[in-house]
């Protein structure tokens, strides 16, 4: 079985937003409490999850988001925020960059015309205010945009615009029905027929972009079937999903679930709050359910979790991606997070064998002394050493890529 890389949490149905593409607010659930979350946190890193996501509806209408960001950075996992930006002023900006967060992926659909449309009045000033605040905060920015007919003209722009506020990545997903209930609803994002060379354009003219820019996004393969996907082809494939095997969404009630189009009672592989991780993910009924699905055939969708089967992005614009990152945060800065993700790790690690509720009270005060964990004693010279080893791969990582790309 593909090893298990990264688990994506919606951790709550709440949004401000009343986006036209999607009814996630209209479901109203019971969500799990921290603990909940930190007990699942802690089991994933154990059984060698790579990433942790947490989306929603709206993250950052969690109270306790920046916690958990932080107890998920201790636990040795890259972490990826997804927001629509509405409530990332400066003070939130800051606070996630305390928290350790690696990656903030906004939502933008084009211009603010369209994007306050789609997703309702001042949206657009929002995201892009939130763009401005991670840049300032050095905080790695992504971008994620809903392909439709009301927006593909716009496509260009998004990657223009990523480009000023020095985004890394913009992921393009063709709208899907799964993200509506209403069947007729869904059906005004398509496109005609009649479209499909204009659309096909306009998603080419923003792959040049991101080329260009040396901006990351999905496989070009992925990009060329968008506009056979918007216009009602069927997209069913024969070769075996390797998102089932590989991401493990989890909705706000802890269910989990083989993805997200597969959200039915019957796909239903347990629950969190009941059970072990470990205990569900990779045992009988999930592989049940994967046989199931191999051998009935899917449905095919476009998800951004499916574009690895397109193929990977060439070397070439990994070396690029690798070394714009650094240069949007910075070498010192860049040096400075490894230095803060040590010192938070061999902190915890210390105080490891305290109980439970004393590891999640001083945890705590990290947001009220920003990078700093109380009443802990180091071992400053094994911090220093394990610090300069540290520099040292990073910048031997780095002098490496710059001759690749030379």
């Amino acid at each position: 079985m593909p090893k298990l890389k990264e688990v994506i949490i919606s951790i709550t149905t709440r949004c401000n937003s009343r986006c036209k593409m999607c009814d996630i607010p209209n479901i109203k659930t019971e969500e799990l409490t921290t603990l909940d979350w930190m007990r699942l946190i802690k089991e994933i890193s154990v059984y060698g999850v790579q990433t942790i996501v947490f989306s929603g509806g709206e993250p950052l209408l969690r109270e306790d988001i920046y916690e958990l960001i932080s107890f998920a950075k201790v636990n040795n996992l890259n972490v990826c925020l997804t927001s629509n930006g509405y409530y990332l002023d400066e003070t939130a900006a800051n606070k996630l960059y305390q928290s350790g967060v690696d990656v903030v992926n906004i939502s933008v659909e084009g211009t603010k015309q369209t994007n306050d449309y789609l997703r309702s009045d001042g949206s657009f000033n929002k995201a892009i205010a939130a763009l401005r605040n991670l840049k300032k905060c050095k905080i790695e920015a992504t971008i994620a945009t809903i392909i439709s007919k009301y927006n593909y003209k716009d496509l260009p722009y998004v990657v223009n615009l990523a480009n000023d506020y020095g985004v890394t990545t913009i992921k393009f997903q063709p709208f899907s029905k799964i993200f509506l209930r209403d069947e007729y609803k869904s059906k005004e994002f398509l496109i005609q027929e009649q479209l499909f060379d204009e659309v096909k354009k306009n998603i080419d003219e923003a792959a040049m972009l991101c080329n260009k820019h040396g901006i990351s996004t999905n496989p070009q393969k992925y990009l060329e079937n968008v506009p056979f996907y918007l216009i009602g082809e069927s997209f069913a494939s024969a070769s075996k999903c390797i998102a089932l095997q590989t991401s493990c969404p989890i909705n706000s009630t802890g269910e989990i679930y083989p993805c997200w189009v597969l959200v039915k009672r019957d796909m239903l592989i347990g629950n969190i709050k009941g059970s072990a991780f470990s205990s569900l993910w990779g045992q009988k009924k999930h592989q049940f359910i994967i046989e199931k699905i191999n051998k009935n055939g899917c449905s095919g969708c476009m998800m951004s979790c499916y574009d690895e089967r397109f193929g990977k992005e060439h070397i070439e614009r990994r070396i690029i991606l690798n070394i714009r990152k650094v240069q949007q945060k910075g070498f010192f800065r860049y040096v400075e997070n490894y230095i803060k993700r040590w010192k938070m790790k061999l902190r915890f690690y210390i105080a490891y064998s305290l109980s439970f509720k004393e590891i999640v009270r001083r945890l705590s005060k990290v947001f009220r002394k920003p990078g700093k964990i109380a009443g802990y004693k180091i071992d400053m010279k094994n911090e220093f050493e394990y610090t300069l080893e540290e520099i040292r791969l990073a910048k031997r990582r780095l002098s490496r890529e710059v001759r690749q790309k030379a």
